[in-house]
């Protein structure tokens, strides 16, 4: 007993039975004349027997037939003599060239050599580097002597001396005068390099065997510093001196005391000189023709 198995998508096919010659259908006929009483299982098994077809509702969409290999040949055959037919290939030989060049190559030195060599070449002809020479110009005017007193006794507190320092080019030492007005005292530097923008307070150190006509004596050191080390760059500050009797300062009569960073090389100072000489020179022959002339 065999089984067809029907697609589970209805209506895409439809069934078509098939008939038998005639010889066969009538010998079925008598048969089934014979065995009409028979079961339904001979029922079935002469409808096994029937020739069964499936024809699907929609005919099959048409392809398109591919190129075949003749044709693809044919094509590349084509698009390859396009695009070599300006290209052609010649041998030096038949140019009355050799065919083969040989050339010799000397071994480099390792990289640290190489570079070695190429920074000692560099330095015979690079320029020497200058160094600068730094010095510190005080840009105000100190009292001294007795004038100096005098103003110590009547504002309590003056600037009494500036100097450069020999070992510390970019920094200078200070003297601060104050009246010895109260035991318990102590002073301060306030300094700016950018105008005021920033500030800083600096203590100063008590000068011991100082005292002079009841004054004493305070030390500071100011220093220029990076980014404030060029061609004149300031240091502007100012004197606070505190007591137990009150606060006194000391600003250079309102215009801030103030100190100018110079730099010099020694190119400058030589074509100085030589200027100097000439002008020296012009000057003489300029008093010898006038002496010539009278």
């Amino acid at each position: 007993m065999s089984f067809l198995t029907i697609p589970s998508q209805e209506g895409l096919f439809k069934t078509i039975k098939t008939s038998k010659s005639a010889g066969e259908a009538e010998g079925h006929s008598r048969t089934d004349a014979a065995e009409k009483n028979d079961d339904e299982e001979d029922d079935e098994d002469d409808d096994d027997t029937d020739d069964v077809r499936f024809i699907p509702r929609c005919s099959p969409v048409p392809r398109k037939r591919g190129a075949s290999i003749f044709d693809e040949t044919a094509e590349y055959m084509r698009i390859h003599q396009a695009l070599s037919a300006g290209k052609r290939v010649s041998f030096a030989d038949t140019t009355g060239g050799d065919l083969v060049d040989v050339r010799e190559f000397v071994a480099f030195d390792s990289d640290e050599e190489d570079t070695a060599k190429w920074q000692e070449e560099e330095a015979k002809y690079r320029k020497a580097e200058r160094e600068p020479t730094y010095r510190v110009h005080p840009e105000f005017h100190v009292p001294s002597g007795g004038v100096l007193l005098q103003a110590v006794r009547s504002n309590k507190v003056e600037v009494e001396r500036i100097s450069p320092l020999e070992d510390e080019p970019l920094a200078f030492s200070g003297v601060i005068r104050v009246l010895n007005i109260s035991f318990h005292k102590a002073v301060y530097i306030r300094s700016t390099m950018d105008s005021w923008g920033t500030y800083f307070d600096h203590p100063a150190e008590y000068v011991f065997g100082s005292n002079v006509d009841n004054t004493d004596q305070f030390s500071f050191k100011l220093s220029f510093a990076p980014p404030y080390t060029t061609h004149g760059s300031r240091i502007e500050f100012v004197v606070r001196y505190e007591t137990s009797v009150g606060d006194y300062w000391a600003n250079n009569l309102s215009r801030n005391y103030a100190v100018t960073l110079l730099l010099s090389y020694e190119d400058d100072t030589a074509q100085t000189s030589t200027d100097m000489f000439n002008t020296v020179n012009m000057v003489g022959t300029r008093g010898v023709l006038w002496w010539r002339r009278g």
